[in-house]
């Protein structure tokens, strides 16, 4: 019985130790989470450490001629640390009124006093990362570290400085659009998002340990493993002629009202981008670089897609500049669908290439295509591939949209009409203008690029050279033809381009005008206006192509819209350029050369006199007439009289209006030589016998 009683006392004993242990254990667990929780909080937290990323600095962004166009500004988050253990509450009581005294001066968000009792909470709760400032510059710094409490030194003073980045466009909106834009809440842009891998360089590791309040806090002492800080880049832009672009640009938009508009100017021979401007109205009515229409605007581009029909033709030897087309006075009828010239032209029957592009008739372009690859789809789908119209350029920037050329077999019977004056096909203002450098290049197609070198603490690392085809685009006396026809845009009295004419410099192009159209919802009443060409025309240094969209007004087409844009820039860019241009004021080979000679057409004639401001007589009974001066520099107007049964006399007139006028007459001709007219082969006065061949001498 005694030796069950005492097993009895020992189970009882034991179970009694276990039931109070667990008790305890209990208590102490409420305990922890009640009374003591703060503490042991605080302890877990100040064991908690991990690695953060220390931001490289990004490389800076730099023009062609060494402007900086995108850089790094530092800026400083502050805090104190009031539980450090050099600052004594000594130190604390002798700075904390000078302290309240000067973030009240310098922040302004609480009185003297509010600040006064914000420090001295801090102090008391042993806060180790009470927040000072969040945004600090760095003359702001040099300030805050001369402040009473942190002049006391960095331990005493408890001031903890931690860096950052922002991206700043010391030049504002000039070029904004294609130095780009880096952002945490939306997708990165131009070259600051097409050049990342080059800017950003390598990040590195800062040690930092957790405290009360969830906030990480650097370890002071502990291991940093250094950033790599990342390249620069040099780019292709000209800072000066960015500047003549964008506002040359802006100044037509304002003029005009219109949505948007962009410039790009390229270097023939390398394709770089000298200027790249894109202006669109945003919601306060102003314009800004709100988007890149450069390179993300895909349009039908209209007439100035011309030119692709006609390089086809010459490259082919289908015709040369003497051929002619019966333009049946602007009307035709392709695919069963009637083609005009949109009420204007109808003046005219034969027509020479010449002529054709610079009055753009719509119907002389669908006569060629039509008799030459009518049947053969394919066979001109092919020369666009060749003229590199159906690839994108590749610049060295994100978001061009991808050229649209449908494939030859899906083209309805009236396709081919309508793809030689630019509806059906779709592209982007740069693909464009590539392709007409191309021609001013003499048929070297070359690769558009921005940036030229990447930069690492002054050492060139790596250098973009020119990126050409293999092959031409088409042969060189093609692409020589296509200049001249381009010429006659601007030369020519009845040009589309007439009003950019100047007498100091040549300028080869061509206008365009399309009707603008959004997917699906089809075509707007608002104008695409276009011009794109290079200049000199003689010896070509830039190719340039403006297009600007929705212009209000009563003349919104190319020739009145964006031709005069172009022409301000090249008057401006070559009047700058004084390494290779002489000021036009001091050049007295063109202050001191007389007037043309001109015989034409009545219109042609008219629109001559009013170009050089002549005051004349002029019958409106006149078919044709002429201009001239004589030795003394006085100019005369007169009447020509064009006899229908006997050869006219056509010397001093452009090629195409002596080629427009007897082949009107039913005379075959053929030319050699360049310039004007200084020879006939059959004399004028002669009897005109039909199908006659008549060869001039042009000097």
């Amino acid at each position: 019985m005694n030796i069950k009683s005492n097993i009895l006392f020992r189970i009882y004993l034991i179970g009694g130790l276990c039931t109070l242990f667990g008790v305890a254990v209990l208590g102490k667990v409420y305990q922890i989470q009640t009374y003591k929780h703060g503490y042991w909080k605080s302890l877990a937290d100040s064991l908690t450490t991990n690695y953060f990323d220390v931001t490289a600095e990004r490389g800076n962004i730099y023009s062609a001629d060494d402007k900086l166009l995108a850089t790094s500004v530092p800026y400083f988050e502050l805090h104190i640390d009031f539980a450090s253990k050099a600052m004594t509450n000594e130190i604390f009581k002798r700075n904390v009124d000078s302290l309240a005294f000067y973030m009240w001066k310098n922040f302004n968000q609480n009185s003297i006093q509010g600040y006064r009792q914000q420090l001295i909470k801090a102090r008391k709760e042993k806060k180790r990362y009470f927040p000072l400032c969040a945004k600090a510059n760095y003359t702001l710094l040099k300030d805050v570290k001369q402040w009473p409490l942190f002049r006391e030194g960095k331990f005493k003073g408890g001031l903890i400085i931690e860096t950052h980045q922002e991206r700043s466009n010391p030049y504002g909106q000039l070029a904004q659009r294609t130095i780009g834009l880096i952002r945490d809440n939306a997708q990165d842009i131009g070259l600051e998002e097409a050049s990342d891998s080059l800017l950003k360089g390598i990040n590195g590791k800062v040690l930092k340990q957790k405290i009360a309040g969830g906030e990480w806090v650097p370890m002071k002492g502990a291991g940093q493993i250094e950033p790599q800080n990342g390249y620069d880049i040099i780019t292709t832009i000209d800072l000066g002629l960015q500047d003549i672009a964008e506002t040359s640009l802006q100044n037509a938009l304002i003029e005009s009202q219109a949505e948007f508009g962009c410039a790009v100017l390229m270097e023939v021979k390398t394709g770089a981008i000298k200027a790249i401007a894109n202006l669109g109205k945003n919601s306060s009515g102003n314009y800004s670089e709100i988007y890149n229409y450069a390179l993300g605007l895909s349009n039908e581009p209209g007439s100035v897609f011309k030119m692709a029909g006609y390089l086809s033709l010459f490259d082919d030897g289908f015709i040369s500049l003497t051929d002619s087309t019966n333009s049946n006075h602007a009307t035709g009828v392709f695919g069963g669908r009637v083609l005009t010239d949109d009420g204007h032209n109808s003046q005219y029957t034969f027509l020479t290439p010449g002529k054709a592009f610079a009055i753009s008739s719509n119907v002389s372009i669908a006569n060629w295509l039509t008799k030459f690859y009518g049947g053969n789809n394919k066979k001109y789908y092919e020369k666009l591939q060749q003229f590199g119209l159906t690839d994108l350029t590749k610049i060295d920037l994100k978001g061009e949209r991808n050229p649209f050329v449908n494939k030859p077999e899906n083209w309805s019977a009236m396709s081919l009409a309508w793809i030689g004056h630019g509806y059906e096909v779709k592209f982007t203002p740069l693909q464009i203008l590539s392709f007409y450098n191309a021609i001013a290049n003499n048929g070297t197609r070359v690769k558009p690029y921005l940036v030229q070198e990447v930069v690492d603490n002054g050492k060139v690392i790596r250098e973009y050279k020119v990126s050409s085809s293999t092959k031409k685009i088409c042969s060189e006396k093609a692409a020589q033809m296509a200049k001249e026809i381009m010429l006659r845009v601007v030369e020519d009295p009845n040009g589309t381009g007439r009003g950019i004419f100047t007498p100091h410099y040549r300028i080869a192009g061509k206008t365009g005008t399309a009707k603008m159209s959004f997917g699906s919802s089809g075509y707007t009443d608002k104008n695409l206006s276009s011009f794109v060409g290079f200049f000199t025309a003689d010896a070509p240094l830039y190719s340039c192509i403006v297009v600007v969209g929705g212009p209000q007004g009563a003349l919104t087409t190319g020739g009145a819209i964006s031709a005069p844009i172009f022409k301000t820039m090249a008057d401006k860019i070559i009047t700058s350029n004084i390494q290779s241009n002489k000021a036009i004021n001091k050049d007295s080979t063109i202050l001191n050369k007389p007037l043309p000679m001109l015989i034409g057409t009545k219109e042609e004639v008219s629109e001559f006199n009013k170009r050089f401001n002549i005051k004349f007589d002029f019958k409106e009974d006149w078919e044709y007439a002429f201009v001239k001066s004589d030795s003394s520099r006085k100019i005369g107007v007169g009447k020509l009289d064009m006899d229908k049964n006997t050869v006219p006399s056509v010397k001093g007139m452009l090629l195409d209006d002596a080629i427009y006028l007897l082949e009107n007459k039913g005379l075959k001709v053929s030319f050699f030589g360049k310039g004007k007219v200084a020879g006939q082969s059959i004399p004028a006065g002669r009897q005109i016998v039909k199908g006659s061949l008549i060869q001039l001498v042009l000097n």
